[in-house]
């Protein structure tokens, strides 16, 4: 009998998927995640790439034991008896492929801290409480694998030394790649998500379309000193070399950053034949503002506008279940997302926030508000995950603030060994800062004034003011 590595659905209708099935599109979509991650990876990626697909060959080996295909075949939703990590994480450990262990033990329960799990000695990376019984028949799991999946065989003993090959933010970027493999083609199976076809970049036509959008902003009051200077901030944001791979941007609020920012991002992704653009934003009302104005400025003729830019974030609305995987799945080209999500998804540990992880390397980032994005504290560790995305996986970020505190020249920081280059010319920021001075009148009333008498000298003052009572 074929074995099954996912029971049926029948009030559904949804048969049981064999193990074959499963295993087959799981190395699928593992080797398209590893190979569209490692296409920006800067150096050797054989180990990267040994260590995920090791994994995924025996991520699931434990369902092979009879008593989790009984569970299997019955139709039922009851919990496995055997737990199914255990026996690849063994099989990978007996193979001293480290690494690929860990991404099989933590597919599931997410990535533990390594000395807690060194403490556990004998149990180091088994899931189970009693391992015997996966001990006892891991033979006939990795026969009855090779068996049904003659495509895919059980890996031999690792000719690499992969005991401590990579952690951090790299163990998380593979974990992902498994994870998104797995827990991708379960949701296809079970009809919760549907096979994603990402969208073309086509980022030099949507360069060209935002030249004419804003052109035609500008165009509308073509002598007005605020139209002069936002084109020339624009035309100095996307002119700007890539640089290092870190810019800051201080232009100050109501200066255009919106469309400077992202005129920059695109010729960098031109450049860098980059795959996503993500614009992190500190508020819900902002990232809707900001997405409208995408969508109107960077949708081309014939294309649909959420499946271009996405919007990601707690109370987004999806117009269809595939539009909602292409936004939380980071698969558009540009996502708008908070800083919450941003953030978390770099640094956690759980699956299923983790998933999207591996959409990261070779991706054009704008983090505005950058010195409210996270607390203070976290940056140090922060700072070393965003350089490891410049160095090692061609990443590109915009730190931006109307107000931008050069954190990253603190003593407590890691050091950073190139200089981080500003994006707007210190000519044209004086000047932008200049116009904002002018712009915002302050009233100072010193005096106690009935609310009639503070509505009159309020209005008294035209134009945007700021009160300081």
């Amino acid at each position: 009998m074929e074995p099954l590595a996912h029971s049926a659905r029948a009030e559904k209708g949804i048969p049981s998927q064999t193990y074959n099935d499963h295993i087959s599109a799981v190395m699928k979509r593992v080797s398209a995640n590893v190979g569209n991650a490692c296409r920006y990876l800067h150096g050797e990626s054989s180990i990267f790439t040994q260590a995920v697909t090791n994994g995924a060959v025996c991520h699931d080996l434990g369902k092979l034991d009879p008593l989790n295909q009984d569970v299997l075949a019955g139709n039922s939703k009851k919990s496995l008896p055997v737990k199914h990590e255990d026996a690849g994480a063994a099989c990978l450990l007996q193979n001293k492929d480290y690494t690929a262990a860990i991404l099989v033990s933590k597919h599931h329960q997410g990535l533990s801290d390594l000395l807690e799990e060194r403490q556990r000695k004998k149990l180091f990376l088994r899931n189970a409480e009693d391992p015997s019984r996966t001990d006892q028949y891991l033979t006939e799991y990795i026969d009855a694998h090779n068996t049904h999946v003659p495509e895919y065989l059980i890996p031999g003993v690792s000719k690499n030394d992969t005991k401590w090959s990579f952690r951090g933010l790299r163990m998380r970027l593979a974990l992902s790649c498994l994870v998104d493999a797995d827990h991708g083609d379960t949701a296809c199976h079970y009809g919760n998500e549907g096979d994603i076809i990402q969208p073309d970049c086509r980022w030099q036509e949507r360069l060209q379309a935002l030249q004419e959008y804003t052109d035609s902003l500008f165009n509308q009051d073509p002598k007005s000193q605020r139209n002069i200077l936002r084109r020339e901030i624009f035309k100095s944001s996307k002119d700007a070399g890539i640089g290092y791979g870190i810019v800051a941007c201080d232009s100050p609020v109501g200066t255009g950053k919106t469309t400077a920012v992202m005129a920059h991002l695109l010729n960098v992704a031109i450049q860098k034949k980059l795959r996503h653009i993500i614009v992190v934003l500190p508020y819900t009302n902002i990232i809707k503002q900001s997405v409208e104005t995408y969508r109107n400025a960077l949708v081309l003729p014939g294309e649909n506008g959420v499946d271009i830019v996405a919007e990601h974030h707690h109370q987004a609305d999806f117009e269809h279940i595939d539009s909602r995987y292409l936004t939380t799945l980071w698969k558009t080209p540009i996502i708008v997302t908070t800083a919450v999500q941003f953030f978390e998804t770099i640094a956690t540990n759980k699956p299923a926030k983790l998933r999207k992880l591996h959409e990261l390397p070779g991706t054009a980032v704008f983090v505005d508000e950058v010195h409210n994005s996270i607390p203070s504290w976290m940056w140090p560790q922060m700072w070393q995950w965003i350089q490891e995305l410049v160095n090692d996986w061609s990443c590109h970020f915009v730190l931006a603030s109307g107000s931008l505190p050069r954190f990253w020249e603190f003593p407590k920081m890691p050091k950073t060994n190139v200089s981080i280059s500003d994006l707007i010319p210190m000519k044209i920021r004086d000047k932008a800062d200049q116009a904002e001075r002018k712009r915002i009148k302050y009233i100072t009333i010193p005096e106690p004034l009935s609310l009639a008498a503070l509505i009159t000298r309020i209005q008294s003052v035209p134009g945007p003011r700021f009160i300081i009572i």
